[in-house]
Parts: structure tokens; sequence; C-alpha cells
């Protein structure tokens, strides 16, 4: 049959010339689509809609107002701070008096201020320094400890200062820092315009706004401020160290004691400073984060904020700023990067440009080392935009996908290319036919067996993992026809010069290879041993799916979290919903159900992960029970007098209810349920749904997975349950963030590993029908897992988090591992057929697959140890995994797998060929004889015997 290269159409031209046309004709559409190709990290859309946490955590978002909001501060920010109003009468405007909003910006939708809900709260009685209490860990903050000192203190503040810090590292084993007076802004000539719309803005708006008087919230004096890491109020170690600075005192006097150094309760956290905004954001402003985080920026500077001193959390903080990092790492345009610093310019563009110098290098020639890179990078370019072609979105999943592409398709170019170079020193003319000879069937093999390997993940519940395995498994296919017929047609219109002879030979690897199948049996124990001790560390694994663990520590978003959660207020929030059936409702009026809510927060409010906490009860002052001897008249008194508050709070349907109850308190209008259909599991009709946000901070180092569980057995779960136990018709749900964050790590842990175990099953098949041998096919596996389980094993042991993007490396290791076996497999067999031994074999299959191994790997490897130093951790450990486990896999092939061929595996494999060989020769015909002897002179010669 006449092969593909060798056609020629009615024209006279080969078929080499189609495919080229072919390349040219599909390369502008896939760099258009490539332009329209967006992020999307958002990992609440990650769960199918009947996980029981997202359908939950949809729920809660149908009934209560619910919006992404960005939490902004200021170092020197107090509750009597006036840029605090100006700053949100400038981002959310005023309504005229038909509510059409006036002025403020676009991108956001509200505002609020922590004088806004104590101005509520008072309202409804509650004392004004009660309404702070309330508010702390959410929207006030205590900040650091503040110090006052006596007259002699003040005489040598350093020697104060020198005291507290050795007694505070002797008693109590902290580091202290001092940081400076927070005082009291005043604003200058530069505001004296916002001063006058301000109090024009409040004669306008008439008595609500008098409400909160910012003069009885004034921070007091102090001389300096004490903070230490992990502070935080009513913590042993806070306690300890406030008794500690007050009873400092001078030296001994005549009458034994010492002179105060600190002035009376002269140590003190102070809750009204700092105190943050919550800014919620509209549709637009979420859609272009970060230009509306910009904007507020902007706002702040104009009413005299200094950006040094600003800070802002929240999901749209974080996202958005992990989205400028990795465009920063493909392209940084900033104007301070000198000429020669390419890897603050671009990370990217310095781990590309070092594969392919040393592209170059390796393979000695710079024609086909270009023809190799045209096709790997045309593959990936290719596999890529079928993304958004597809309708999808990438993400810190599908990121892996590129380098996957890339890595797969040098490695089968170079294969191709060292098969070209050792045809063409023999015949240059044939060489191209040649070479895709010998490659076919290894380099089919291995992308084939890799794509249905990564097809299983198909089986995952995320969807960025099953996009990752269907992009992937396209895009292997993609690689092989690439490899297959793309290089060869290049390599036909622009051939490289053929090799000389000192160029094909390889005695080196040769050598190799007779030393290694010489010493097979110490080589196969050392890494047995080695696999087994990195195995038994993945039992401590662990993932991260705080986004904000990406940034690196010294980052102004990390700094900025520190601060928030240090002084102010968790970032991330727990919803949770207690829920009262109509039987629950009639055992308990309002105002109880109300002080059992109250109840369930300040239990919540008493974990150490919970800075602060905020329901509809705060906004209320709280009602004792009555006695159990109270008399009928006053049980039925206070039965109307909590059918009043509820009319008034939930509205009679002829009223409206009191403002920003909807955020609270709900009654709910149809069934949901959650785990199946027709459960009820979240509410009935009727049902009274309570809302309690909880602030958690999100860069603790505390594990969220004791802090709620879909079993409803978790700290917060539990804490919960001891209150409203004695209630039949009270239950409770708990969702939010962190559920979510819980559930998706769960998720794919799972999907990962089973997808893992499925494409490790697949592949071993393959394996097992190409060698004619179960247990053949087994063993041929080790090699392929041995990458996996030493890298991810050490990181285990180290106790090192891999985020989820990372994890999928093992997908990538899984593939150049089974990319590499198939091609030495292929000539291992080779060669017992030509009649080598065991150990010959193992050294010629050697000479031929590896220098194409190590040039792929030192050329992939190096390039992608590049970006180890990128800022954004997420590249960084991406990179020097992703070149570890590229060694590994080259180790693994060069080493293991050979030394597995010189040994037992090799005896298997030689004697399948050997009992095939024996079944093709028992099938032949036996020869005729070259003499015809007709019978009779067969007769006459046996008679003359």
């Amino acid at each position: 049959m006449t092969h593909f290269f060798a056609k020629r159409d009615r024209f006279g031209h080969g078929n080499a010339l189609w495919v080229i046309l072919l390349l040219v004709f599909l390369a502008a559409p896939a760099i258009w689509s490539l332009t329209r190709i967006d992020l999307e990290n958002d990992i609440a859309n990650w769960l199918p809609e009947d996980n029981p946490q997202a359908r939950t955590l949809r729920w809660y978002k149908d009934h209560f107002k619910h919006e992404d909001r960005v939490l902004v501060s200021w170092t020197t920010s107090t509750l009597a701070d006036p840029r605090v109003d100006w700053f949100r009468d400038r981002l959310e405007g005023h309504s005229d008096k038909e509510g059409t909003r006036r002025s403020g910006s676009k991108l956001i939708k509200s505002v609020t201020t922590p004088q806004d809900l104590i101005a509520k709260m008072i309202k409804f009685d509650v004392v004004p320094r009660e309404a702070v209490r309330r508010l702390e860990g959410v929207l006030v903050g205590t900040g650091p400890l503040k110090v006052r000192l006596s007259d002699l203190g003040r005489r040598d503040v350093k020697q104060v200062k020198r005291l507290i810090r050795e007694r505070a590292a002797e008693k109590l084993r902290i580091q202290v820092e001092f940081l400076p007076t927070v005082v009291e802004w005043e604003p200058g000539e530069e505001q004296a315009h916002l001063v006058d719309e301000n109090e024009s803005e409040q004669e306008a708006d008439g008595e609500d706004d008098a409400v909160f008087d910012a003069v009885q919230f004034a921070l007091p004096d102090h001389d300096f401020q004490v903070h230490y890491a992990g502070m935080q109020r009513g913590e042993k170690t806070c306690n300890d160290l406030i008794a500690l600075i007050s009873d400092l005192k001078a030296g001994a006097t005549e009458n034994g004691e010492g002179e105060r150094l600190i002035s009376e309760d002269g140590c003190f956290l102070f809750a009204g400073s700092p105190v943050a905004l919550s800014i919620s954001l509209t549709e637009a402003g979420m859609a272009a984060a970060s230009e509306t985080l910009n904007e507020i920026k902007r706002i702040a500077g104009e009413v005299g904020i200094e950006e040094p001193t600003f800070r802002m959390g929240g999901r749209p903080v974080a996202g958005s700023a992990l989205d400028e990092m990795v465009k920063d790492s493909a392209w940084n345009s900033s104007t301070d990067i000198a000429v020669w610093e390419l890897h603050r310019r671009s990370i990217i563009m310095l781990s590309g440009l070092v594969g392919i110098v040393l592209a170059f290098v390796m393979l000695r020639s710079g024609r086909l080392a270009t023809l190799v890179l045209i096709v790997s990078y045309y593959t990936t370019l290719l596999a890529v935009s079928l993304v958004p072609l597809s309708g999808g979105h990438m993400n810190m999943v599908l990121v892996v996908m590129p380098t996957l592409m890339f890595v797969l398709t040098v490695s089968g170019a170079i294969h191709v290319s060292n098969y070209w170079r050792h045809s063409a020193y023999k015949n240059p003319a044939t060489a191209v036919v040649e070479a895709v000879r010998m490659a076919r069937v290894p380099c089919t093999l291995a992308s084939v067996t890799t794509a249905i390997g990564l097809l299983s993940l198909w089986t995952s519940t995320l969807k960025p993992v099953r996009q990752f395995g269907v992009y992937s498994a396209i895009g292997c296919l993609l690689s092989l026809v690439m490899v297959l017929y793309a290089l060869p047609s290049l390599l036909l219109f622009w051939p490289s010069r053929a090799p000389k002879e000192n160029e094909v030979r390889r005695d080196g690897w040769n050598r190799l290879g007779l030393l290694v199948a010489r010493r097979w049996i110490p080589i196969t124990l050392v890494s047995i041993t080695l696999f087994v001790a990195g195995t038994m560390g993945l039992q401590h694994f662990k993932t991260e799916t705080k986004a904000i663990r990406y940034f690196p520590d010294d980052s102004r978003v990390v700094q900025d979290y520190n601060f928030l959660e240090h002084n102010l207020s968790g970032i991330v929030p727990v919803e949770m919903i207690i829920r009262f059936t109509r039987d629950g409702q009639n055992e308990l009026n309002f105002v109880e159900r109300m002080e059992l809510v109250r109840e369930v927060e300040r239990k919540v409010r008493e974990h150490p992960e919970i800075s602060g906490t905020i329901s509809l009860a705060d906004f209320k002052e709280p009602h004792k029970p009555l006695p159990e001897n109270a008399s009928v008249i006053k049980r039925r008194l206070a039965k109307k007098k909590s059918s009043i508050i509820e009319r008034r709070v939930k509205g009679d349907g002829e009223t409206e209810g009191e403002e920003g109850v909807r955020s609270f308190l709900h009654v709910a209008e149809e069934q949901a349920d959650l785990l199946k259909t027709g459960d009820a599991g979240l509410n009935k009709p009727g049902d009274e749904l309570w809302r309690i946000t909880a602030q958690v901070a999100v860069m603790s180092d505390y594990d969220y997975s004791h802090l709620t569980t879909e079993d409803q057995t978790g700290e917060l779960d539990n804490r919960i349950k001891e209150v409203l136990r004695s209630h039949p018709g009270a239950s409770h749900v708990v969702t939010g963030m962190v559920p979510v964050f819980l559930s998706t790590q769960q998720a794919v842990l799972e999907s990962l590993i089973k997808s893992f175990a499925l494409a490790f099953a697949v592949i071993a098949l393959v394996m097992m029908v190409l060698l004619r041998s179960p247990f053949s096919g087994i063993l041929t596996m080790l090699p392929n897992l041995l990458p996996v389980g030493i890298v991810f094993g050490v990181l285990s042991w180290a106790g090192q988090a891999v985020d989820i993007g990372t994890m999928i490396t093992a997908s990538v290791a899984l593939g150049i591992a089974v990319d590499g076996t198939l091609h030495l497999i292929t000539w291992f067999r080779a060669g017992l057929r030509d009649g080598l031994n065991r150990q010959d074999a193992v050294a010629r299959s050697l000479s031929q697959c590896g220098p194409a191994m190590w040039q792929t790997s030192l050329a992939v490897g190096l390039g992608l140890l590049m970006l180890a130093p990128a800022e954004l951790l997420l590249i960084s450990r991406f990179g020097w995994l992703m070149a570890a486990l590229i060694g590994a896999a080259l180790i693994a092939n060069v080493i293991l797998l050979a030394a597995l061929l010189a040994g037992p595996l090799g005896w298997f494999i030689q004697r399948g060929i050997s009992a095939v060989e024996t079944d093709e020769s028992a099938k032949q015909p036996p020869p005729e004889p070259h003499l015809k002897l007709s019978s009779a002179n067969a007769t006459g010669s046996g008679h003359d015997d």
C-alpha cells in the first residue's frame, strides 16, 4: 500500500502540501478564538447543581438579600472619622424625592457603614456602647492594644518599650511590635468643601442622621500601641499581656514598692478603631471588578484617605488580584521594569525562551528545532482555541492544559525527529516515510492511552475538572495528528541536513543501558523502596482552595487581608439559617424566637475562629423571659406585645416591615428540597427563616473541615444544636463560602483519585493487551506511577498543601511517563525479535529512545523551572512541581523501566514473543522439497535399499 506521504493528486502535488495549507487555513480562526478567552475562577460555580452544598447556597441566595461585598478600611479610621460618611456619600450618592438615585458610582449598589448600623440600633433603645460591641469583628475593630503611660513612664518611653518587649518574650513567649498612636483625623483646607456638603446633606435628611453622635465614640488618649501576631480580644495571651503591661513599675522605692509606669486602666483595647465599610457592587461592577476597585480607590483619595493606608478585602478583591497577577505573568506593562529584567516583564515568556534555546541546543539543528517548536506551539494554540469556541472559560484547573499539550507534543515531535535523523543518516530520500513508520505505533498508543486516561476525568463532579479531561483528550489526539502528519510534511518541504556519523552514534546511552541491565536487582529494589516511602506520605496529602494563599506574603492583597483580619474582621462570611416550622412558631412567640436566635449567635461568637456575628436580634434590646410562675394575664400581655413587635418587624400586608429586615428574616412561600424531591430538607411553606452571619478568617491555618460538616457534626453545628436541642420545631443549616470550599476540596480530592485510578486501569489494560500478559501490564505501570508517588509523597511528608490546578499535573506526569514507556518497550521488543538478548535489547532501546526523552525532559523541565521565581505562587508552584515530575518521569523510564526490562518484565515479554513465534511457525505449511521425484523412482530407490 502506498504511504500517505508518497501519494500524489492529479496535479502532481503531494499530500504534504495539503497538510501545510490546512495548517495555514486553521491558524487565523484559532488566533481569533484565543483573543476571546476569559478567566472564570468562581469556585461557587464549580459544584454540580444537585450537590447539597451548592443547592443550599442557591436556596440561601434566593431567600435573602445577598451580594458579593468589598470590605474597605484604612489604618487611621475611627467611628468619629468624618471621611466614613464622605466616602459613603461619594460611592452611593443620594436619592431624590422620587427615589431616583443621583450622583454616586454606577458600579456601586449600596454601602453599609458601622455608623448607620449603630444609629439603627440606638433607635430601638440599644445602648450606644452595646451597639458598638455587637458590631465588633464585623465592621468595628479594636486594633492593637492601646497603652497610656503615667507621668513617670513618659520620661523614658524607650525604657518602657524595652521592658514590655523583654517580659513578653520571657513570660508569654511572644514577640511584640510597637505601633504609633492613632490620632483622630481632622479635615484640612482641601476637605473644606466636603465638610460643607456633609452639613447641608444632614440638614436635608432631617433628624434621622442626627441619632449617631460621633463625639461619644472619640478615641481615648494613648502614647503608643502594642501588637503581636495572631492577637485576638478575649484570648488568654491577650489578657495576660494586658495584665503584664498594666503591672509595669519602676525600680523599688524606700517603702519597697515601685512607681507605676502605666496609668490607671492604661492598657486597653478600644472598640472603635479601625472601622470598615461594606460595599455591595452592581452586576456591572462585578463584571468589571478591576475597574470597580480602581474607582473605589480613586474616590477614597478624593475624600482624603491616603493610598498607602487604604485596605480592601473580599472575593472581588482576591479574584481581581488573581486575574491581574496571571496577566502580569504573561506580560507586565509596568514602566519601572528594565529591559534585562525579563523575569519581571514576563515570567512565562522567559520560560518559553529558555525552552526554545534548550531545544536548539539539544537537537543540534536550528531547522529541526524550529520545526519541532512550530508544531508544539501550533498544537497548543489549536487545543486552547477550542475552549472559547465551545463556550468554555479558562480557570485555575484548565490553565494547566496548554502546558500538557506543549509537553506531550514536544515529546512526540522530538521522538519523530530522532527517528528522522537515524533514517536520514542511511537514506535521506526515504527518511520521512521511515521515521513516520517507526513512530506510528508507539506515538499512537501513547496518545490514545493518555487521551483515554484524561477522559476518565469526566467522572468528576466538578465542571472544571471534567472540562480539563475533555479538552486535554481532544488535544492529545490533535497532538498525535500534528506529530505524525504536520511535522513530516514540514520536514519534506524544509528538510534539515542529514546528520553525520558522530551525530547518530549513541555509545553513551548504549553503555548506560548495559550498566542498568547488569545491576537491575539493586536498582529495582531501591526504586520500589523510594516509591513505597513516597506513597506512604500521601496519607498526609492536603489541598488548598483559598485563592488568597496563591499570593506571596509581601503582596499588597495579602497585607490588606492581614490588616483587616488582625484588626477588624474575618473576610469570609459563614451563613447560619435558623428555621422555625409552623409548630415551632406556635410553641414560641416571635420575641422568644428572637431571643433563641440571640442565644445561638452568642454561642457561635464564642468560637475562637469567629471574629464577629450579626443578626436581626442585634437591632433589638433583649427581652427577659417570663418566670415560670407568671400569671395568665402577664403571659397574655407578653404574647400580645410579641405580636405587635412581629407585625412591626414583618409588616402585616397593609404596611411594610422595618427597613432591612429582608436581609435577616424571611418567611418561605414555597417548599425547598435538599437531598431528594419532596424531602423539604430546607423548608416548607410558611417556615420562618432567621439569618445569622459570622465572619471567619481566611488567612488562618485553621482547618475549615472542623467548623461545619454535611452531616452537621462540626464545631459550629454542635454549638447551634446545643441551643436548639430543647425546641423540636427549630433546626439549622450552615451555608456560605466556607462549606462550599470544603465541599469543593473534597470533590476535587475524590474525583482526582477516582479518575487517576481509572486512568491507571485503562492504561494498564492497554499494556496487558499489548504485551499479552496481565502481569507484564501491571509491572509496566510501576515506572508510570513512580513520578506521582515520589513527588507528591515528598510534598505530603513536607506538609505542603497542593492547590487544585497543581493537582492536575499528575495527569501530565502520567502522560509523559506513558509516552516514554511505550517507545522503550516498542524498541525493546524489536530488539528481542532481532535475536538480541535482554541486556543488549535494553541497551539498543535506550540508544534509540534515550536521547529523545533526555532532550524533551531537559528542554521542557528547565523551561518550566524558570516559572519558580513567579510572584504568583499558583504559577511558581506549578513550575517547579512540573519540572520535578518531568525529571522523575525521565529517571523512572531510563533507570527503573530499563532495569525491569532487563529483569522480570523483560523475561515475560521475551517469553510472550517466543510463544507467538512458535505459534506462527506451527501454522506455516512444511516446505516442499527442492527436487521432485517420481513415484516410480521413489519406489525403485526403496527396492534397491
